[in-house]
């Protein structure tokens, strides 16, 4: 069975302050998880580890990219009809990133990418990095999604990446990522959830799903989670990389007209 790498370390959490300093770290990533219901197979923390879990493989492809410790708690007053989930105002949550944000201020850091792993946190996401770089010339990327975009990335092969809440690839994700939370042997396979609906509702997800998670998990695997992270360093870190070369800033790199 795949195990996430361990060395070298990049999680601010797990660091000291010799450590950091022998990083050399230049930009940062901020894993913005959650604290919800996602069945049995599954822990609470389920999309602060993904968050975490793909940050960290990025960030150790990437070089010199610091991964700060994940928030925890999220946008989910939708999941309030399930047990023990936590939620926060969507305002809570968007000035606690750009706190968090100001803060790398004073560790000469300016560039930030977030990486939000819930669909209640896209939104406090965009508007911390609006405020950000408007405020104080911040030079933040976003990274949400990344079961849509993992899965049309890996489209065609061997892994068939669902989208579902507690689904095949949530499992995966934490199998690999941190498997002693894990209880695959308590996966049922349920109806996958259809996506891609014109307009986005917002509401109580208990309608929508009347378990509070859906898909197949139990044909979920660490191999396949191993396959997702490195999918997303493949997707990701190239574009960095091209964003790095153009000092972080936006430029015909990204639309491909150059006069």
């Amino acid at each position: 069975m795949p195990e996430r790498p361990k060395t070298p370390e990049v999680r601010l959490h797990y660091m000291t302050s010799e450590d950091v300093e022998a990083g050399g770290f230049d930009k940062a990533i901020l894993p913005v998880g959650a604290t919800e219901f996602h069945g049995p197979h599954l822990p609470f923390g389920t999309d602060s580890i993904g968050a975490e879990t793909i940050a960290e493989a990025v960030a150790r492809e990437l070089g010199k990219t610091l991964v700060l410790p994940p928030i925890g708690y999220g946008v989910s007053h939708h999941h309030l009809a399930w047990p023990w989930t936590v939620s926060v105002r969507p305002d809570t949550l968007m000035y606690m990133i750009r706190d968090i944000g100001e803060s790398l201020l004073a560790n000469g850091i300016r560039k930030l990418v977030i990486l939000t792993a819930h669909d209640g946190n896209r939104s406090p996401g965009e508007g911390a990095a609006r405020l950000l770089h408007q405020e104080h010339g911040i030079a933040v990327a976003l990274m949400d999604g990344w079961q849509g975009r993992i899965r049309q990335a890996l489209a065609g092969t061997q892994w068939d990446i669902d989208e579902d809440h507690g689904g095949q690839s949530e499992l995966s994700i934490v199998m690999y990522g941190a498997p002693e939370t894990a209880r695959p042997e308590k996966a049922t396979p349920e109806p996958r959830q259809e996506m891609g609906v014109p307009v986005e509702v917002v509401g109580e997800f208990k309608g929508t799903v009347p378990k509070g998670f859906s898909g197949d998990a139990s044909a979920a695997s660490a191999e396949e989670g191993e396959a997702i992270c490195k999918a997303a360093v493949e997707l990701v870190v190239p574009f960095l990389r091209e964003l790095e070369a153009n000092d972080w800033k936006r430029g015909g790199f990204m639309s491909k007209i150059y006069e």
